[in-house]
């Protein structure tokens, strides 16, 4: 039983991290309001006793200053703490929910996580975890290369491939990564004056693309649009997709070989 309400509990944090921390808020509130001192007083005591005795009770040489940020520290540790457990609980539980036979899935992932090449990689994945906020589609991107890294087998061998795509991971937005596999959803675009080398577009295309493609998706949430076009800005900038020109001055976007080399770790 407590078990359960323990996952139940980290499952919570994971899908709603603000609400979990503005209650929490409330806690450090609380614990702050209580460690508020008479400042006189404790500067009397202060004057009364040696250091050492100072140290020992815990008194402090700057008063409810030091009491309030040893507070906010052990706060946040332990927030820290829940919300770390939490996303990688959640990992875990799509990585196995992605298998045909969950069994068969945890005994490849033991066999992964006592070879020295997969424990690397498992903590890489967890590290990445860890410097991210709760994000459903970072999870869904991780768990899948997870899935794929531990279904290859061949660590050893496969190690340098393995980091590298967990680098290029590491350094996209989810949202980047959403829009890289789904390659295959991607519109032919209408560009204006163009420059080219060959057939392939050299000048900028993404607002012209962010467009057709947030039109196509049925995207019209402001936010949401420009959270697309950083992505894109992102992509085309760092060399993840790339664009050529076509029949009746449409342009075709598609994914250098950097993208498709990434694309099976993030493709469902």
């Amino acid at each position: 039983m407590v078990i359960i309400e323990k996952k139940q509990q980290l499952t919570y944090i994971a899908k709603n991290p603000t609400g979990y921390l503005q209650v929490q808020g409330k806690s450090l509130e609380t614990r702050l309001e209580k460690i508020k001192l008479d400042d006189e007083r404790k500067n009397e005591i202060i004057a009364e006793k040696s250091l050492k005795t100072v140290v020992e009770k815990g008194l402090g040489l700057f008063g409810g200053i030091g009491d309030a940020a040893v507070t906010i520290l052990n706060w946040n540790e332990s927030v820290n703490e829940d919300l770390g457990e939490a996303k990688k609980m959640i990992l875990l539980e799509q990585y196995l929910n992605k298998a045909d036979n969950q069994e068969k899935a945890i005994e490849m992932l033991k066999d992964f996580l006592v070879n020295p090449q997969g424990n690397t990689l498992f903590n890489k994945v967890l590290r990445i975890i860890d410097d991210s906020p709760p994000d459903q589609e970072l999870m869904t991107h991780l768990s899948s290369a997870l899935k794929v890294i531990v279904g290859n087998g061949n660590f050893d061998v496969l190690f340098d491939q393995h980091k590298y795509a967990l680098s290029q991971i590491e350094r996209l937005t989810p949202q980047a990564l959403t829009i890289i596999s789904d390659h295959k959803a991607w519109p032919p675009v209408r560009l204006g004056q163009t420059i080219s080398f060959g057939p392939k577009v050299t000048s900028d295309w993404y607002s012209e693309f962010t467009n057709t493609y947030c039109q196509v998706k049925g995207i019209t949430d402001d936010n949401k649009f420009k959270r697309v076009m950083h992505s894109v800005v992102e992509l085309q900038r760092q060399g993840f997709m790339e664009a050529f020109n076509g029949e009746n001055d449409m342009a075709h976007c598609r994914l250098t070989n950097v993208g498709l080399d990434l694309l099976p770790y993030i493709s469902e």
